[in-house]
């Protein structure tokens, strides 16, 4: 098949990360995957990575953390210009509780946290962090907790967590055979064009304006390199 090569990105900001390669759909704002999940186009470019915001100016804008969290986030500095030398495909939604549903039911994999029968973390508003040995800021790790049930209310629309890292690669690896493209998690900088910073942006509004101790630490997770397939952006 002839056309212009592209990464086909899949995203999901507050939990996992997938991705793929294959061609330009002739309307790339309508690219549709088989689970359903949506993608945008992202043209190649140019961008300045990283942050130089202070520690102090992080807990201003997030109070409900503890400003020593925001000691260990010194590593996003200097702010440095990247180069995407290829246009690629950004999943447009977190990956959803539906779509991981689909993926479990299509493929038949059986998630880790199900696998061992450990289970996993949850959300209890009667847990105690201080009464627990490691201190965990959930409960678990305990078989009644999964992506199923991560302990608070969700509908098929809402995040998917509770998800390994493994979890992540096998709809990955999955999508790629039956779709015949290239899924794979994205690179650091791939996940920090402009576009997906838009996301982050607005994660900071809306955290900025209703602070809640008990929402994951997005910003964390979103700085966070996924190694994607280790090809380095030339």
């Amino acid at each position: 098949m002839k056309g212009k090569p592209v990464l086909r990105v899949f995203i999901l900001l507050c939990g996992v990360l997938f991705g793929a390669s294959g061609v330009q759909a002739a309307d790339p704002a309508a690219l549709v995957n088989r689970l359903g999940m949506p993608f945008v186009w992202v043209p190649a470019g140019e961008f300045m990575m990283g942050s130089d915001e202070s520690p102090d100016a992080l807990a201003a804008d997030f109070p409900q953390y503890e400003r020593s969290r925001f000691l260990k986030l010194d590593d996003e500095a200097p702010v440095h210009r990247v180069r995407i030398t290829h246009p690629f495909y950004l999943g447009k939604t977190e990956v959803t509780v539906g779509q991981f549903r689909r993926f479990i039911e299509a493929s038949g994999y059986v998630a880790e946290s199900d696998r061992d029968g450990t289970g996993a973390y949850g959300y209890n508003p009667d847990y105690d962090p201080a009464t627990t040995e490691r201190g965990d800021a959930f409960e678990g790790r305990h078989p009644k907790y999964s992506w199923r049930n991560p302990g608070f209310p969700q509908t098929d629309e809402h995040p998917v967590v509770n998800i390994t890292y493994a979890d992540a690669l096998a709809p990955a690896a999955w999508l790629s055979k039956t779709e015949g493209v290239r899924y794979r998690l994205p690179t650091e900088a791939e996940w920090s064009t402009p576009a997906a910073r838009v996301a982050a942006a607005a994660l900071r509004v809306a955290m900025r304006r209703n602070p809640s101790p008990g929402l994951p630490t997005c910003l964390t997770q979103m700085r966070l390199s996924t190694g994607g397939s280790g090809r380095r952006l030339r």
